[in-house]
């Protein structure tokens, strides 16, 4: 039993994991969290179907490889409800959705467009998909039960420690996130945890090996390949246990007993759906058919890719919402590795002061710790390396436990060592240490931290993400007043703008005070282009209203709403020059609305806001940029002879390249006019490719050349505007060079130019 203090001390932890978790659940709209929607689906077709669902079966995606127990638990618990759609039923999407994905904020986060079925009191499909929210939030609970026991067990002279290790997974910001979604990984979570915490039980326990073991770990065992396939790595705990006591005890007989009856128990609980596996896709796992619906790596070649993807796996542990569009800053993911890091450092301070009575009652416990992790970031490397969607930290939740006891308790240690306030536990005594409040107070220190940045998480950035945007009284005085009606929907009053002068890489942001006047009938979407005189696009974004959150469709007479559209400006963009900013309201693929003045007379369906003055930025070359291919070559400015020509003229493309690294080969460049983007090049009108002059094998770091590229327009290239693309193409494998960012992801494998334009 444990003392009061202790029980409210986890009765608050809890209270609190469940209020913000609930406090998420409601936030986040359906569907929105990685996957949601297709282990909605599993769990529909369970309801609707009353069977399993088949890999390739439904004609849409559905996560019908994973074992069932989740699935079940939740058709059980909504079974009675009518959703009123099919189970395949799809959301409107939400085309914007990707845009800038890396960047912090709540620009077009939301993946669906959101209506008010969705509000409460709910009912059909919003209470289902609620209730299996909460029945994963009760399971992510236990799992943070699970962990308070599982260092109570290896401690329990030192209820602090686990206090303090609690915090890393109640206040994780994602692992509450998920547990308010429908997913898997909270139930894998548990039942990964619940066979280690019986693994290290099993360890500590006085009274050896016996057949009961055998059926408890059996059980355990078939608890987690029900929950997730992944989890079946656990059973080298299992094995490593009770090894372990065999040895220590010398009881081989019993040994071979234990792993007889466990291996039945699992074979009698978990078998038949490994039977069922074996029958539908020829093999126990379903694996193959998987990856024949999913896509597939091939691992030989994926191990750059799967070490460059651990950075985002590393902070998808700790908080990108929705499909990792929704990210953190990067102070708070720098704090944390920080704060883990020299906490998982700490573990070495008992070495370093040859504590070994400190170390003789906790060795094994934390070595099946410490197995546990590996084991787990094996079989998250291996996903990394066969599949593009693993780079996912909640891969890792089994694990997440024995990383936070782990991290706490190097914590721990480095305050026994630097604060002399530690109590050391020798052969089941501890020494009273003279300082008794300060580890308790250290431990509810992280966790009042981590249940800070848990709530600043979903409250400060996974709540925006999804908010409407503001309102503005009838009687606001508005900035730049318009009073513009598009066609009878909404009357722009007035706009506002940041800037009216930008560089290349600028960003111009436009608020835009919208009135509604009629019920539109159905989504409208909003552009805003910013052209030149020569009618060429120097930055334009379309969007749904309120950045994704606002749909048209949801517009009521009388709202009135600021609408805030951001424009990027290229790094490409040439200047000097002037550009007009124009916005306008449209029917995807159809038609713009008509737009008229306060005194009804007509103004087209673009309305310009501003001239704006576009200036180059600060360089020694034309139009000067910091394009990093691969790490090879950057292209620091490009020029054209022209952007206004004819066909049978020559279009001179100047690009200026500086050396990263001395290079052993000489590069090429390829150089497309296309109509529209030409990823494969496929489609484009002309095509240049040369090698750079010189040589690039003979370049110094940081040298810069000028190379230039001459393309002859055909003389039947019809009037339009062009695009122009770049590649740095490697000579040997004929393979484009990625195109890095600052921080070294991908943005693409080719680089957008400005556009040209073809007359007659």
């Amino acid at each position: 039993m444990l003392p009061k203090s202790e029980k409210a001390s986890l009765v608050i932890i809890l209270g609190l994991f469940l209020l913000l978790a609930v406090a998420g659940s409601v936030i986040n709209p359906l569907h929105e969290a990685t996957d949601e929607l297709r282990h909605y689906r599993f769990v529909q077709h369970m309801v609707q179907l009353h069977r399993l669902p088949v890999q390739g079966e439904m004609p849409c995606q559905a996560q019908g490889h994973h074992p069932p127990l989740f699935y079940g638990l939740a058709a059980l618990a909504t079974f009675w409800i009518d959703t009123g759609r099919e189970v395949c039923a799809e959301p409107p999407l939400n085309p914007f959705w990707q845009y800038r994905y890396w960047e912090v904020g709540r620009d077009n986060k939301n993946l669906y467009l959101h209506g008010a079925d969705e509000a409460f009191p709910w009912h059909g499909e919003a209470l289902a998909a609620h209730l299996v929210r909460f029945i994963n939030i009760l399971i992510g609970a236990g799992t943070v039960v699970l962990t308070w026991l599982l260092a109570r067990v290896i401690w329990p002279a030192r209820p602090y420690l686990a206090l303090g290790s609690v915090a890393f997974v109640a206040f994780n910001p994602m692992f509450v996130f998920m547990s308010g979604a429908i997913n898997n990984d909270v139930i894998a979570a548990f039942s990964g945890t619940a066979v280690l915490y019986a693994c290290v039980v099993l360890v500590k326990s006085p009274t050896g090996l016996s057949r009961r073991w055998g059926v408890v770990l059996g059980a355990l065992y078939a608890l987690a390949l029900m929950s997730k396939f992944s989890l079946a790595v656990v059973v080298v705990l299992i094995a490593v246990s009770v090894t372990y006591v065999a040895w220590h005890d010398k009881s081989w007989r019993l040994w071979l007993e234990v792993a007889v009856i466990a291996g039945v128990v699992t074979a009698v609980l978990a078998g038949w759906w490994f039977a069922r596996n074996q029958m539908l896709y020829g093999e126990p796992t379903g694996v193959e058919r998987l990856t024949e619906l999913w896509g597939v790596r091939n691992p030989a070649d994926s191990w750059g890719l799967a070490i460059h993807e651990l950075p985002y796996t590393w902070t998808s542990l700790w908080g990108r919402f929705g499909y990792g569009q929704i990210p953190l800053p990067e102070w708070m993911y720098l704090g944390l590795r920080w704060l883990v890091g020299l906490g998982l450092a700490g573990l070495a301070v008992p070495f370093v002061r040859r504590q070994w009575g400190e170390l003789r009652p906790t060795a094994v416990p934390l070595f099946l710790l410490a197995l546990d992790m590996v084991l787990l970031f094996a079989v998250l490397f291996n996903y990394l390396l066969i599949s593009p969607a693993g780079a996912m930290g909640r891969f890792f939740f089994p694990a997440l436990p024995a990383l936070a006891i782990l991290t706490f308790y190097g914590w721990s240690r480095w305050g026994d060592w630097v604060l002399r306030y530690g109590d050391i536990e020798i052969f089941g005594r501890t020494a009273i240490s003279p300082y008794p409040y300060i580890p308790i107070s250290f431990a509810w220190f992280i966790n009042t931290i981590m249940a800070l940045l848990t709530a600043v998480a979903l409250f400060g950035f996974l709540r925006l993400a999804y908010a409407r945007p503001p309102e503005f009284a009838a009687n606001m005085r508005v900035p730049n007043v318009t009073n513009a009606r598009f066609d009878a929907f909404a009357n722009l009053r007035g706009y506002e703008l940041s800037t009216q002068t930008v560089q290349p890489g600028d960003e111009l942001v436009v608020k835009l005070y919208w009135e509604v006047t009629g019920q539109p009938p159905g989504n409208y979407l909003l552009f805003a282009h910013l052209m030149n005189d020569d009618g060429l696009m120097i930055a334009q974004r379309d969007t749904h209203p309120g950045l994704g959150n606002f749909p048209s469709s949801r517009w009521r007479v009388g709202d009135r709403f600021i609408d805030t559209v951001r424009l990027h400006m290229p790094e490409t963009m040439i200047a000097p020059d002037e550009a007009t900013l124009s916005i306008g309201l449209y029917a995807p693929g159809a038609y713009r609305l008509g737009i008229t003045a306060a005194d009804g007379s007509g103004l087209g369906d673009a309305l310009p806001l501003s001239t704006i003055a576009l200036q180059p930025a600060p360089g020694d070359v034309p139009n000067p940029l910091n394009q990093n291919f691969g790490d090879k070559l950057r292209l620091v400015g490009y020029a054209y002879n022209n952007r206004v020509l004819r066909p049978e003229d020559v279009l001179a493309v100047t690009l200026y390249w500086q050396a990263v690294a001395p290079l052993d080969r000489d590069y090429e460049v390829e150089v497309a006019v296309c109509d529209d983007p030409c990823p494969d090049w496929l489609g484009a009108r002309v095509t240049a490719v040369n090698p750079i002059t010189p040589a690039t094998s003979t370049l110094r770091p940081q040298q810069v050349i000028s190379d230039t590229v001459l393309l002859s327009l055909p003389g039947n290239l019809p009037p339009d505007v062009y695009l122009i693309h770049v590649a740095l193409i490697d000579p040997l494998t004929k393979e484009p060079q990625n195109v890095l960012a600052a921080d070294g992801h991908i943005l693409d494998d080719r680089l957008l130019l400005a556009q040209i334009r073809i007359i007659e």
